[in-house]
């Protein structure tokens, strides 16, 4: 389920530039990288629905959780 499209791809307010994440494996990496500056729970939380999509539905879930959060955190571009 690496390859997972997601579909919109997330655009990440990031810097110097915007990332878009297109696959379920960048949204992982990406969410790595954000556990490395942050201790948040839900990040966590994240990262383990992130890691254990084994279907369609729950990438769509986990990447769904992702967009949320990120959206809560004012960091969609």
């Amino acid at each position: 389920m690496l390859d997972f499209p997601v579909a919109p791809p997330i655009v990440v307010k990031d810097t110097p530039h915007n990332r878009k994440l297109t696959t379920l494996n960048e949204a992982r990496v990406f969410v790595d990288e954000m556990l490395h500056q942050r201790r948040l729970s839900t990040l966590r939380e994240i990262k383990a629905r992130l890691d254990d999509a084994r279907d369609e539905e729950t990438a769509i879930e986990a990447i769904g959780a992702l967009r949320e959060l990120l959206a809560d955190e004012d960091l969609i571009g």
